[in-house]
């Protein structure tokens, strides 16, 4: 008997957890491990399938495929290639592909857009941004499945301004279609052409579909709201000849929309399957009082103002700050998160929420909090690499290893990696032993040998500088191998050892290591299409960080490296919203950070993309601010939702009169949330 089973419900009511068992009952059973498909919306969420495995009473040959679409199309495509090339349009189809990651798709990209950046002047847009963007649409055209030789029209009926914007949205479209050609005469594939390839040759070609009809006999997909409309594609071919299949669905969901996430074309699916009705215990009549039932009520004021509310008490939600400034606020916040803590909630217990988890946010709440011991861990998975202290001082020793390259660092920088190199060394004497060595000459690695620079910068220092330099200066004469090589001998002989400031700092290895690892990905990309050499290839990889590459989620090489390590027990989380719900991560104490800005439901400002009109969804109209109003009170409904139900005890929500940058904001949450507890206030006085 064959099972088609589609489990949806809010977050906590048990689905993954029930997946995972799945997978070992399968197993356990009898069932061939190759035979079963595991699909995940990003590669963290794999995790707890591998850990599942771990558990097997019995011995099995062979593993199950776990990973995300991308991750499968990639495989796939790699092992089809000969039987699609040609008729996809390869000039040269016996050729092996490249496979490229988001770094060396930007630095073709930009070589092909010099000449035309000068157009997007108007938009005041950092080149990095403007090529982001282009590469956006590039990869929702692949996810949505329609041609580039929509984009000009899709994003022209999305524009309502007074300037024209026809011009820039054309040239987009055409660079695109540079940047295709450019990949399909030199058999790159960036991610956008290997799921385009995937999506309308494979899943199109029969000695495929037959293959993936015998090889996966089991399927299991979790959260597939998160996932774009190619997997729902894939997996309603699979519907048709496997097993048995589960797919899991959190409502609400969606939060991975500006990747290309399609709710409606996940929902799609449950026309082929039995559809099981999961609920949240915290929801039940019976249950006592929970940040659950707050997000209900929340969910429906954002998306119906004037609904009516339920006239109920939420002791689990409580309102900090209210002051005049921001400051303040986060005076209130840092005072209740160390009431907490001394009431017995672990620091790693509590996540501190907000739009956007700033430098300047974590600065004022780790200087508050450091006086009672308790420490803050960012969750940034946008921040560019280059912003990382630790990235920015291996290019700096990068820059001095390679003079040929002639980028000799400037004191500043020099103080930067020092401070950040040797430990115990305090940015002020870093400064002091960086003008020394701008004064006798930088590029040459210098010595200083005054007697009283070293004195007030201390004798340790001068041992562990000069050990740096020793090994900096035998690169120079004799290199061991490219860039990535590089910085891989260089933490591994000198900056992890006792005495220099990555010793034993496991965040920072990480870090390290994910730098390494995507320029080596970067060199090998290039070198094997001919582009470049290794040596050249280092350089290029230098320029493109430093001109801010985004951590682009789309490109599945990028994992968010957090989610590697185990909470820090005496750290709370501070984390943008997003990508609090996107990494599926829980807090028994949330802090809802500025829930009168109007960041918890505007679109960040990206002119030359669009996350609904570059969709499977739009159907030609022009998007009007009435569109645009629905949206944003569709998808804040579903993040405060997400939230809530990812919070085991206690909400806190935090606002100032005026914002971190002065201005005077009252955003739909803070509207919608005043509504809610006035009415709960209402119903105790009564």
């Amino acid at each position: 008997m064959r099972e088609r089973e589609y489990w949806v419900g809010p977050p906590g009511a048990g689905k993954s957890s029930a997946l995972t068992q799945k997978l070992v009952a399968l197993i356990e059973s009898g069932v061939r491990p190759d035979r079963i498909l595991v699909l995940v919306p990003q590669t963290s969420a794999g995790w707890r399938f591998e850990r599942a495995l771990a558990t097997l009473r019995t011995r099995t040959r062979g593993q199950p495929f776990i990973g995300t679409v991308y991750s499968l199309a990639r495989r796939h495509v790699a092992l089809f290639f000969p039987i699609i090339a040609e008729r996809a349009g390869f000039p040269q189809p016996w050729r092996e592909p490249t496979f490229i990651n988001v770094e060396a798709a930007q630095y073709v990209l930009s070589k092909l857009a010099q000449p035309h950046l000068a157009e997007f002047n108007t938009l005041r847009l950092p080149r990095a941004r403007v090529l982001s963007q282009i590469i956006d649409g590039l990869n929702k055209a692949a996810v949505a499945g329609f041609s580039l030789d929509e984009i000009a029209q899709r994003l022209s009926l999305a524009w309502s301004g007074n300037e024209p914007r026809e011009p820039l949205f054309r040239r987009v479209q055409a660079l695109a279609q540079a940047f295709r050609a450019y990949c399909m005469q030199h058999t790159l594939l960036d991610f956008s052409l290997a799921l385009t390839l995937f999506a309308q040759y494979l899943l199109a070609e029969p000695a495929y579909l037959q293959f993936i009809a015998a090889r996966f006999r089991h399927v299991l997909a979790d959260n597939i709201e998160e996932s774009p409309p190619v997997l729902h594609d894939f997996l309603g071919i699979l519907l048709q000849t496997c097993d048995s299949a589960y797919l899991v669905e959190d409502d609400p969901g969606g939060y991975r929309l500006f990747l290309g996430a399609d709710v409606d074309s996940a929902r799609a699916l449950r026309a082929q399957c039995t559809v099981r009705q999961w609920n949240n215990p915290r929801l039940a009549p019976d249950a006592p009082d929970s940040p659950a039932r707050f997000g209900v009520a929340l969910m429906q004021q954002v998306r119906d103002p004037y609904s009516r509310l339920p006239t109920r008490a939420y002791g689990s939600v409580t309102l900090v700050g209210g002051g005049k400034y921001w400051v303040e606020m986060v005076k209130a916040v840092a005072q209740a998160i160390q009431a907490e803590v001394e009431n017995g909630t672990p620091p790693s217990a509590i996540a501190v929420l907000a739009p956007y988890a700033e430098d300047v946010l974590r600065f004022e709440l780790e200087e508050r909090l450091r006086p009672a011991g308790i420490r803050v861990h960012a969750l940034r998975p946008s921040r560019p690499l280059h912003d990382h202290p630790v990235v920015r001082a291996l290019i700096t020793w990068a820059r001095l290893a390679h003079p040929d390259w002639e980028q000799t660092p400037t004191s500043a920088e020099l103080a930067r990696a020092m401070s950040v190199s040797i430990a115990q060394l305090d940015l002020v004497r870093a400064h002091l032993l960086a003008e020394a060595l701008h004064r006798a000459g930088a590029s040459h690695i210098p010595m200083p040998e005054e007697q009283r620079l070293w004195q007030r910068v201390g004798m340790a220092i001068r041992e562990r500088y000069a050990q740096l330099r020793a090994w900096l200066l035998s690169w120079r004469e004799t290199p061991r191998g490219p860039l990535d090589v590089f910085w891989q001998l260089l933490f591994t002989e000198v900056l992890s050892q006792s005495g220099f400031g990555l010793f034993a700092d496991r965040s920072s290895a990480v870090v390290c290591e994910q730098l390494i690892r995507n320029a080596r990905l970067f060199r090998e990309a290039l070198v094997e299409a001919a582009l470049l050499d290794d040596h050249s290839a280092g350089r290029e990889y230098v320029s493109v960080l430093t001109q801010g590459v985004l951590a682009a989620q789309f490109a599945p090489e990028r994992i968010a490296w957090q989610a590697d390590l185990p909470p820090d027990p005496e750290a709370v989380l501070l984390a943008p919203a997003y990508a609090f719900l996107t990494n599926d991560l829980r807090a028994d104490v949330q802090f809802w950070l500025d829930v009168n800005s109007t960041g918890w439901h505007e679109r960040i400002y990206q002119p030359l993309t669009h996350p609904y009109v570059l969709s499977r969804r739009w159907r030609g109209d022009p998007w009007t601010d009435a569109d645009e109003l629905h949206a944003s009170r569709d998808m804040l409904a579903r993040v405060v939702g997400g939230l809530a139900f990812r919070c085991g005890k206690r909400i806190y929500l935090a606002y100032s009169q005026l914002t971190v940058s002065g201005e005077d904001e009252n955003g739909q949450l803070l509207r919608a949330v005043q509504r809610v507890l006035l009415a709960a206030e209402t119903q105790r006085a009564s």
